[in-house]
């Protein structure tokens, strides 16, 4: 049986508030990985391009602000920033 439009909208409504804890998590971390190894969206853009991503520092910026992190690209930019693909992320309600 379908579920009707509203109520799809509201499962979808219900997951993106259980997700968003993580979500914040994941774009902490990027910003604190990008503090300590004196890192810029710049700086990560420029090192994405060369792994054949293509986004505009500003296009970037907003995915992290936004925590609209793709988990490819949270990964790949665990790796470009650290040299390693280890994220250990502490996630709070």
């Amino acid at each position: 049986m379908q579920q009707n439009n509203e109520s799809q909208v509201n499962i979808s409504v219900q997951n993106k508030k259980a997700i968003l804890p993580y979500a914040k998590g994941t774009s902490l971390h990027i910003k604190k990985l990008m503090v300590e190894h004196e890192m810029t969206y710049d700086d990560i853009v420029e090192k994405l391009s060369q792994r054949g991503v293509i986004l505009s520092s500003s296009n970037l910026r907003n995915k992290v602000s936004g925590n609209a992190l793709s988990a490819g690209l949270f990964y790949l930019m665990i790796e470009i920033i650290t040299g390693d693909l280890n994220a250990s992320i502490n996630v709070k309600d």
